[in-house]
């Protein structure tokens, strides 16, 4: 090929004699397509997902009190609820009207029902809170109906957990002791262990019924409540003539049988026809309208309570009829899948730590209510207090029932004991008025929050209440200020599939070190409750604790049974150990 001169190229506007500018050009546009398509695919992710606003929190509660009237149907529109006890009523009165042959009396026939009222408490085993209350309200108390056996299988095994104070306590207070029997084992109950029951054999009834009677002998009891739950309506005929059964040992020992009613399809296995000659009490448990595992609502509200007690006593002998009503709270998570069960006093801790304004007891419903943000979450709180009790107990006396119980002690709105003789038509003196309108911040230890990490907060203050009654003559409340009780506020709770690490006891000289350099190499954090003592002998291995992003927790100063101490003595154990991992790291 002939060469050109020089002069006769023509010269190149991108010339890379090295070559190096391609390889950088292709980087930049390789680099440039990689962000293009990460910004476009985070771009067509949020038009999928809704913008989170933080709302200020008087809107949340205009929010929640717009849910809540929603759910309270002030326009009157029919529930499923209420739609059930109206069934159940004509459904009730058609049977009677087909009526069928006449069922021969029963061999040993309950005694006819005193009129003097019963005064039932429930009572749960193992919440000193509980205890408590039976014991500071004992003399207002006829009746104790403690958890205390539960039938495990269609075999009729018990299972038994009891209180073993129960016995000499109530024969001292002169209280009937009704231990509860259920089909409750853990969170499920076992409806297939009462149906084999009744189904079976009868000298698998009679070995039953022989363990039942030695069970109630040995607590010296008065007789027996029977709470089945989630029968098969199948079974209805069998199931009557086994409670009749049952019925007629127990009247041969000079015990009682007692009966919980649940409303709603739960009744379809009771006939109370056939086993209100030998059944000497139904306990009408006239509360959790709207259960833990419902969406948020009222807990037993005054349509829905008057329906179903209006129905059950219709042309029964109301004396037979003892009346549960409720006297505690839930608290949903919104989103969540189960409420949680809180005491009058938690939910008065709650509402005064969420700045929560108001709750009010008025009409439609009667229930009080109040919603609730806790960080990235809202909360929907529900709870039966002093005033809806007071409503529900005159409509009970009105109807001549044969008493009522109280479910439970230690959940109960304290004021609820200040209230029992107050007059039908809600007329309250002024030293009355004192007792129910200030709530007061009492020793009772609260909890909120999620998690086990706990701060300890001791501060007390009154709350206050207004009460009125209403046009329609039913109690009313406005609550004008929380009160605030002794707090454990829990953190660190975490999704689903989440672990805390904690260790305790330490720190260790040995074991301490080991643990940190495998959670480094791991990146994870843990917790550490220390022992006082421990931590001032190794003050390096805190703050290194503390240095690597962990948390630490107080296990007391000597590491005591804390069950064992007095209140003053647990104080100088918390405060001791704080103080000290103050003055190590710097921290409080």
């Amino acid at each position: 090929m002939q060469d050109l001169p020089p002069d006769a190229l023509t010269p190149f506007v991108f010339s890379d004699p090295a070559g190096k500018r391609w390889p950088r050009l292709r980087l930049i546009l390789l680099v440039v397509g990689v962000l293009f398509f990460l910004g476009t695919v985070l771009f067509v992710q949020t038009l999928f997902v809704a913008p989170q606003m933080q709302v200020p929190f008087a809107l949340r509660q205009l929010k929640g009190q717009l849910k809540a009237l929603q759910k309270e149907n002030p326009a009157g529109q029919v529930t499923p609820s209420s739609l059930l006890w109206q069934k159940f009523g004509a459904a009730r009165q058609a049977a009677k009207k087909l009526g069928g042959p006449a069922q021969p009396p029963p061999a040993r026939p309950r005694k006819k029902s005193p009129d003097n009222e019963v005064r039932l408490a429930f009572y749960t085993n193992g919440d000193p809170y509980s205890y408590a209350s039976l014991e500071q309200h004992a003399a207002q108390i006829t009746h104790l109906c403690p958890e205390w056996m539960a039938v495990t299988n269609g075999l009729g095994d018990l299972q038994i957990d009891a209180d073993a104070r129960l016995p000499k306590f109530t024969a001292s207070r002169g209280i009937a002791l009704m231990p509860l029997l259920t089909n409750l084992v853990g969170d499920s109950w076992q409806p297939e262990a009462i149906e084999n029951l009744a189904h079976g054999p009868q000298d698998r009834q009679d070995r039953f019924i022989r363990s039942v009677l030695a069970v109630l002998r040995n607590a010296r009891a008065a007789g027996v409540v029977l709470d089945w739950e989630q029968v098969d309506p199948v079974y209805k005929k069998d199931i009557s003539a086994f409670i009749d059964k049952l019925a007629d040992a127990l009247h041969d020992d000079e015990k009682q049988l007692w009966l919980c009613v649940q409303p709603g399809q739960e009744l379809d296995y009771i006939d109370f026809e056939d086993l209100s000659d030998n059944v000497d009490r139904f306990v009408a448990l006239l509360f959790d309208e709207t259960s833990d595992i419902d969406l948020p609502g009222p807990l037993g509200s005054r349509s829905w309570f008057e329906g179903w007690l209006h129905v059950l006593l219709e042309d029964a002998d109301t004396k037979q009829w003892i009346i549960a009503l409720g006297s505690y709270g839930y608290d949903w998570t919104i989103g969540g899948k189960k409420a949680e069960l809180i005491s009058f006093p938690e939910a008065m801790s709650r509402a005064n730590n969420a700045g929560v304004e108001t709750a009010e007891v008025k009409a439609p419903g009667y229930n009080p209510y109040f919603y609730f943000g806790d960080a990235d979450k809202e909360h929907a709180v529900w709870f039966l207090d002093v005033v809806t009790f007071l409503n529900e107990l005159r409509e009970v006396r009105d109807q001549k029932a044969g008493g009522f119980a109280l479910y439970r002690l230690g959940t109960e709105d304290p004021a609820i004991w200040d209230a029992l003789n107050l007059s039908r038509d809600f007329k309250i003196d002024n030293q009355t008025r004192a007792l129910l309108e200030v709530l007061r911040g009492t020793d009772t230890i609260t909890d909120v929050g999620d998690g086990e990490i706990v701060t300890v907060d001791e501060t007390r203050s009154d709350g206050m209440r207004n009460l009125a009654a209403d046009s329609q003559g039913y109690l009313t409340a406005r609550y004008a200020k929380f009160p605030e009780f002794p707090t454990l506020y829990h953190q660190g709770a975490g999704g689903e599939h989440q672990v805390a690490i904690t260790f305790d006891d330490g720190p260790d000289p040995r074991w301490t070190p080991k643990i940190l350099d495998i959670l480094k190499a791991a990146n994870v954090k843990a917790a550490f409750f220390l022992v006082g003592a421990n931590a001032e002998h190794y003050p390096g291995l805190v703050r290194r604790i503390v240095d690597e992003g962990h948390e630490i927790g107080n296990h007391t100063y000597y590491h005591p049974n804390l069950a064992l101490c007095w209140p003053e003595h647990v104080r100088l154990e918390l405060n001791a150990t704080q103080l000290l991992i103050e003055s190590i790291t710097g921290r409080a």
